[in-house]
C-alpha cells in the first residue's frame, strides 16, 4: 500500500486510527466500568459498520489500493469485529462471519485457479521468455503478465519461485562476460554482509529455537520457518547479485539490485545522464549495493517516459529517473555515449 501523501489522506488516517481505537476501548471492561456503560446489540451493529464499511473506506482514502483490496478489507473487518465484540453481543450477527468466510474462500479459490492457468500455459510462457532473449530474472514475470495475467498474487508467487530457483539451482551458473557488462558489487562488502547475516540467522536459530521450544512450540516453529525463509532469501540475493551485473544488450540496459529491484530500459528512452549529481529525492529508485559506510550515486539516469521497474514481491513501480553506482563508472559513461 502506498500512502497518498495529501492533506485528505492525513485526515483520513487520523479518523481511521480514531475509529479503531474507539472500538477497541469500547469493549474493555475498565472503560465500561469507568463510564458506567451498558452495552447492547445496537452497539455491535455500530462497530460492524465502523470496521466493515467505514474503516476500509478510510484505508482507501489514505492509501493507494484497488477496489478488490477494499472488498477484502471489508471481509477482514467482520473478522476483526469478532475479536473486538464480546460473543454475547456478536452472536446475533454470527451469520455475517460465516458469509464473510465463504466469500473469502471463494476469492482465494478464484485467485488460486490462476496458478493452475499459469501451469497450463507454461509452454507459451517459456516461448515468450525465449523471445525476450534475456534471463529468467528479467523475463519470467513480464512473460506471465503478457501470456496469463497481471494479478498481484500471481506476481508474488512467481517472485517467490524465482527466489527459490536462484537460491537452489544456480550455483553452477556463471555471470555474463562481454564488453558491455559492468559489475555493481565487487567494490562493496555487499556479498560479505549477506554471508554475515546468514551466519547470524543460523546461529540465532539454533540457540533461540531450542529455548523457545520449551516456552511456545508454535512460536518457535513460526520463528524457525521465518529464519529458513530468510536464509533462502539472502542466498538467492547473493546469486542474483553475482550472476546479474549491469548489462547492455538487445538495445537495452538491464540493471538489478539483488531481489529488491530490477529494470529494463530501452536505450532510446535515456534522455540524460547526470554524472556526480546528488539524489534529487530519497524516494528515487537506487541501484547501489550497500556497504558498511554510506555511498553516494555516481549518476542519475533520466528517462524520456516512465519505465516499469519490478520491485520486491513482484510489485511494480513506474520511474522516470533512477540512481546508479557501478564498479567502473568510466566504462559505463563510455558505453552510454556509444549507444
Amino acid at each position: 500500500m502506498i500512502y497518498r501523501k495529501t492533506q485528505a489522506a492525513n485526515i483520513a488516517l487520523a479518523f481511521l486510527l480514531l475509529v479503531l481505537l474507539s472500538n477497541f476501548l469500547l469493549y474493555r471492561p475498565q472503560v465500561q466500568d469507568f463510564f458506567s456503560l451498558q452495552l447492547h446489540s445496537g452497539v455491535a451493529i455500530g462497530s460492524l459498520i465502523d470496521l466493515a464499511i467505514v474503516s476500509p473506506l478510510l484505508v482507501y482514502a489514505t492509501f493507494k489500493i484497488s477496489i478488490k483490496q477494499v472488498i477484502g478489507l471489508m471481509v477482514g473487518g467482520v473478522f476483526i469485529a469478532r475479536f473486538f465484540i464480546p460473543f454475547e453481543l456478536f452472536a446475533p450477527f454470527s451469520g455475517l462471519l460465516y458469509i464473510g468466510i465463504a466469500f473469502e474462500v471463494l476469492l482465494i479459490l478464484a485467485e488460486l485457479s490462476l496458478v493452475f492457468l499459469v501451469i497450463y500455459k507454461i509452454p507459451k510462457i517459456r516461448s515468450h521468455m525465449i523471445d525476450m532473449k534475456t534471463s529468467a530474472l528479467y523475463s519470467l514475470i513480464p512473460s506471465v503478465k503478457e501470456v496469463v495475467t497481471k494479478n498481484i498474487l500471481i506476481r508474488i508467487i512467481i517472485s517467490e519461485f524465482l527466489m527459490f530457483y536462484y537460491a537452489i539451482f544456480t550455483w553452477k551458473k556463471e555471470a555474463p562476460s562481454h564488453p558491455n557488462v559492468i559489475t555493481l558489487h565487487k567494490k562493496t562488502s555487499y556479498i560479505a554482509f549477506n554471508i554475515m547475516l546468514i551466519h547470524a540467522i543460523v546461529i540465532e536459530t539454533i540457540g533461540l529455537h531450542w529455548w523457545l521450544h520449551d516456552k511456545s512450540v508454535i512460536l518457535s516453529l513460526v520463528l524457525l520457518a521465518l529464519n529458513i525463509y530468510s536464509v533462502f532469501y539472502f542466498l538467492a540475493d547473493i546469486q542474483v547479485t553475482r550472476l546479474h551485473p549491469a548489462e547492455i544488450k538487445n538495445e537495452k540496459l538491464y540493471v538489478t539490485q539483488g531481489l529488491s529491484a530490477r529494470i529494463i530500459v530501452p536505450l532510446h528512452l535515456i534522455k540524460e545522464v547526470e554524472w556526480g549529481a546528488a539524489l534529487p529525492d530519497k524516494n528515487v529508485l537506487q541501484f547501489m549495493y550497500r556497504d558498511f559506510e554510506p555511498l553516494e550515486p555516481q549518476a542519475i539516469i533520466h528517462l524520456q517516459e516512465p519505465v516499469e521497474a519490478t520491485m520486491f514481491m513482484g510489485k511494480e513501480k513506474r520511474v522516470t529517473q533512477f540512481a546508479i553506482r557501478v564498479d567502473e563508472p568510466t566504462k559505463l559513461m563510455e558505453l552510454l555515449k556509444v549507444q
